[in-house]
């Protein structure tokens, strides 16, 4: 019996793959709102740190430019993760459709 309902407390295929897309859906959402909130357009004095690995960026930048540095390298970040969300959010729609087409 005790077998029997961890089984009932189990999600469907259909319900996980589900509750997987909304997951994807509301990171992208939370994501879009950062982004909208902070100015990804690298200044010319910091464009040289572009690219390069954050803590050695912010080693070699000024101290008058560390905070504007750090916004410029957390809108880099949260959009190769926001594009990340996006793709996998299209993987699991797509099984999910897969699943309901089935």
């Amino acid at each position: 019996m005790e077998n029997n309902q961890m089984q009932e407390n189990q999600p469907t295929p259909i319900e996980a793959r589900q509750a997987e897309v909304n997951a994807y859906a509301a990171n992208i959402v939370n994501y879009e709102n950062v982004l909208s909130s902070i100015n990804g357009d690298w200044d010319e004095d910091l464009v040289q740190f572009k690219g390069i690995d954050m803590q050695e960026a912010a080693r070699q930048c000024s101290m008058e430019r560390l905070e504007r540095l750090a916004e410029l390298q957390l809108h880099d970040q949260v959009t190769n993760l926001l594009k990340t969300e996006i793709v996998e959010r299209f993987k699991a729609q797509t099984i999910l459709n897969s699943l309901l087409n089935s």
